[in-house]
C-alpha cells in the first residue's frame, strides 16, 4: 500500500503570545508579599502582573497505528500582564519520521528550527517552512491576529497558562496523590478525562487546533495529568487523546500526545520583536503561504 501524505503544520497556531510589559514601578507593585493562593487557579491569576513570566520546555508525538509519524519539541517564556500571557518568544521543533521524508521533500525545510514571537496579537516567525519563502535580507515573517497562550508545537490539549482553562480541566479530576519532584519542586499529581468539547469551550486556541479536524468533539477524550506544587503553581502538564477523522469514505483514528513542563514563575520574560529591517509581510513571500492551521498525517491507497 502506497502513503500519499499531508504534513503537519509546524507555523502560526504554534506561535505563543504578545507584548512584553514591565515597567520597573509596576514590577516591584507586583512581587510585593501575597497571600498563599487557595488553589491553582488563583495561583495562576496572581501571577498576572507585568514583570512577571514563566518559562517552559514542551515536547510531544503524532502516531498512527504505534508508529510515531511526528515528533516535536519547543521551549521558551512567556511574559505576564494582567490579564494573562501578553508576551512570548519560543524555539520549535519538528522531526518527521524518515517515510514522510521521502514522500514529500517539502518537509526539509519543516524540520529546521521554527523561531516565533508574537507581540501585539502580531506574529513573527523566522525560519522553518518559511526559510525558502522569505525575500533576501529579509529574516523574519509577520502575521498577524495570533493568540497567545501556548506552549506545543502542535497545539496542546490542556493549556494550564490560561485560568479559565485550568479551572475547567481541574473540575475533571478523578484522583490525586503524590507526584514526587519536578525542577525540584515538590508536587501533588491530579489526572482525569475531558472531552474535546469541553475544553473548546473555554480554549479559542483547542478549536482552532482541533476543531477542523474532523473528529467528534463530544466523542474525543483527553486523558490528561497536572503535576502541581505546594505553592499551587502548575509544574507539569500532560496529555493524550486519540483523534478519528475522515478521509473519504473511511475513518482514520491517530494519537496526539504533549508533555510540558513549567519553572521560573514569577520571573521576568522579556520578549522584544524583530528588527523592522528584517521583516517581510505575507505579500513579500517568494511562494505560497504553508498551511498552518494543522493537517494531519493519512493512509491513502
Amino acid at each position: 500500500m502506497k502513503r500519499a501524505l499531508m504534513a503537519l503544520a509546524c507555523a502560526a497556531t504554534a506561535a505563543l503570545v504578545a507584548p512584553a510589559v514591565a515597567a520597573p514601578a509596576q514590577a516591584q507593585t507586583s512581587t510585593q508579599a501575597q497571600a498563599p493562593a487557595a488553589d491553582p487557579v488563583a495561583a495562576l491569576r496572581q501571577q498576572f502582573a507585568a514583570g512577571h513570566g514563566v518559562r517552559f520546555v514542551s515536547s510531544g508525538t503524532l502516531s498512527m497505528a504505534g508508529v510515531t509519524a511526528v515528533k516535536f519539541t519547543s521551549n521558551g517564556g512567556m511574559a505576564f500582564g494582567r490579564s494573562g500571557v501578553v508576551a512570548s518568544d519560543s524555539t520549535q521543533k519538528m522531526k518527521y519520521s524518515d517515510l514522510l521524508k521521502k514522500e514529500d521533500e517539502d518537509l526539509k525545510d519543516a524540520e529546521k528550527p521554527l523561531h516565533s514571537i508574537v507581540i501585539g496579537g502580531t506574529g513573527y516567525l523566522s525560519g522553518g517552512v518559511f526559510s525558502s519563502l522569505l525575500p533576501e535580507g529579509k529574516s523574519w515573517l509577520r502575521l498577524p491576529g495570533q493568540r497567545p497562550g501556548s506552549s506545543s508545537s502542535l497545539g496542546e490539549f490542556v493549556n494550564p497558562i490560561d485560568w479559565r482553562s485550568l479551572k475547567t480541566v481541574l473540575a475533571t479530576t478523578r484522583a490525586k496523590g503524590p507526584g514526587g519532584s519536578v525542577n525540584g519542586a515538590k508536587t501533588t499529581l491530579y489526572r482525569g478525562t475531558i472531552t474535546l468539547a469541553q475544553l473548546m469551550k473555554v480554549s479559542p486556541g483547542i478549536k482552532d487546533s482541533f476543531g477542523g479536524l474532523g473528529s467528534n468533539p463530544a466523542k474525543t477524550v483527553v486523558s490528561w495529568k497536572l503535576w502541581i506544587g505546594s505553592d499551587q503553581l502548575v509544574r507539569r502538564a500532560s496529555a493524550t487523546a486519540d483523534l478519528k477523522t475522515k478521509v473519504k469514505d473511511d475513518y482514520v483514528t491517530f494519537t496526539l500526545t504533549d508533555d510540558t513542563t513549567y519553572a521560573g514563575w514569577g520571573k521576568k520574560v522579556t520578549v522584544k520583536a524583530p528588527p523592522k529591517s528584517q521583516v517581510a509581510n505575507l505579500t513579500d513571500l517568494d511562494g505560497d503561504v504553508p498551511d498552518t492551521t494543522g493537517t494531519v498525517i493519512l493512509p491513502n491507497d
